[in-house]
């Protein structure tokens, strides 16, 4: 039974000392394009600037009931490039992540007057920008569970 432990608690620290996944594609451009996305692992990608991934959803009405939506996913942009600091004399390039996004969906503010309506997500966690949150709780459960049972 020790050993079952010890092989679980390895693999939860093995898992954490790899950078986050998260599902990558861009309709704007044809290498990884959203259009076949299939949540397979050409669509996988290691965020190592990043803690976050990001969803974009943007909608266009035509009118006449007819909507165009995209999608965009990634990793979260968290870093700026070119910013440098001064370590003993010389320069050197930073390259610091900052958590400036809430871990939530909103509606972009500037499309108020747009026919065109984009919905920003970020989220944490592997490859979160692709099922909806409430999928993924229920299979934290479940893996928590299975664990319990296994343990006693």
């Amino acid at each position: 039974m020790d050993l079952v432990a010890s092989l679980l608690t390895f693999t939860m620290f093995w898992k954490l000392s790899w950078s986050l996944q998260c599902y990558t594609c861009d309709p704007e451009h044809t290498f990884q394009t959203c259009m076949a996305f299939d949540y397979s692992h050409k669509y996988m990608t290691q965020c190592n600037k990043s803690t976050m991934c990001f969803k974009r959803i943007t909608s266009l009405e035509f009118g006449d009931g007819l909507t165009s939506h995209t999608v965009s996913r990634g990793c979260a942009p968290q870093t700026t490039s070119g910013e440098q600091r001064k370590v003993n004399g010389k320069w050197y390039a930073v390259k610091d992540i900052y958590e400036v996004y809430d871990e939530t969906c909103s509606e972009d503010p500037s499309d108020a007057e747009r026919s065109t309506k984009t919905i920003h997500c970020y989220c944490r966690g592997e490859l979160c920008n692709s099922a909806d949150k409430m999928f993924r709780n229920i299979l934290a459960i479940i893996a928590m569970a299975v664990t319990l049972i296994v343990l006693s």
